[in-house]
């Protein structure tokens, strides 16, 4: 049985037997792992705190080789990030990069830009549009597990002369105009969508943030990210379903 330390973000709690807890975290050096943490239910007011979601920890755990369920013995707070906790529009977008992360990774698949990619949306919840965010998230993390939608030139005839695309769900790829046709489930791309989609993919985090998209481009965004992860994921994510139900509001920023 190894002890091994790291720093990790908690993505998802739930009570396990009378008095403890069982935590899924991103680490940053061993990817997802869920652990128990035993007896901290009783100690709420001790270390309750130190298992919040979102929070940024030093955690150190007993692997437990033939069980992904490893046992937690010490965690201490690098980031609390109470801010996220603390109003609807924050909780909603930081549950959601959460349960992204949680559905699409694999147990114990490293993955260290995962987790620095936690880390900066986390940093700029509080201070940039959630949508616009949500975006920038969603195709970086899909790059990383390999699931990003192919938006170089038409799947078909390697075209790139066009102005608005197609995008197929089920083919996860762009179709030119005269090759959609033969595509049922292909739908229209603008080409301001595409743009951006293809600038958000190509430039770093912080750089992508300071392209400005129009409000109508984004919610087109909204609406082919949507389609595409409800394929690709088989069933909506919870936190989606509760952002829309309360339709969280969108936050205008001068840096966003």
């Amino acid at each position: 049985m190894a002890i091994l330390k790291t720093e990790a973000f908690v993505l998802r709690t739930q009570p396990f037997r009378s008095s403890s807890l069982i935590v899924t975290f991103f680490t940053r050096d061993y990817g997802k792992i869920r652990g128990i943490v035993k007896g901290v239910r009783r100690e709420a007011e001790l270390r309750g705190a130190l298992y919040e979601l979102f929070t940024h920890l030093e955690i150190v755990y007993y692997e437990k080789l033939r069980s992904e369920l490893h046992l937690i013995s010490q965690a201490f707070i690098l980031e609390s990030h109470d801010e996220l906790r603390t109003k609807l529009n924050s909780i909603s977008y930081a549950s959601y990069f959460a349960e992204l992360v949680d559905r699409l990774s694999e147990v114990h698949d490293p993955h260290p830009e995962i987790f620095e990619l936690i880390e900066q949306a986390f940093r700029f919840i509080p201070s940039i549009s959630g949508e616009k965010l949500a975006r920038l998230f969603e195709v970086k993390l899909l790059r990383e597990i390999g699931w990003l939608p192919y938006l170089d030139s038409c799947l078909n005839c390697q075209n790139t002369a066009f102005e608005t695309g197609f995008f197929s769900v089920h083919q996860g790829a762009l179709y030119c105009p005269a090759c959609a046709p033969e595509v049922p489930d292909a739908r229209p791309l603008s080409v301001s969508a595409l743009a951006a989609l293809r600038y958000d993919i190509g430039h770093p985090f912080d750089t992508a943030l300071k392209y400005r998209i129009p409000p109508p481009t984004e919610q087109e965004m909204k609406r082919f990210m949507d389609r595409f992860l409800l394929y690709r994921l088989g069933s909506p994510l919870k936190s989606r379903r509760f952002m829309e139900q309360i339709e969280v509001p969108r936050t205008t920023h001068a840096s966003a």
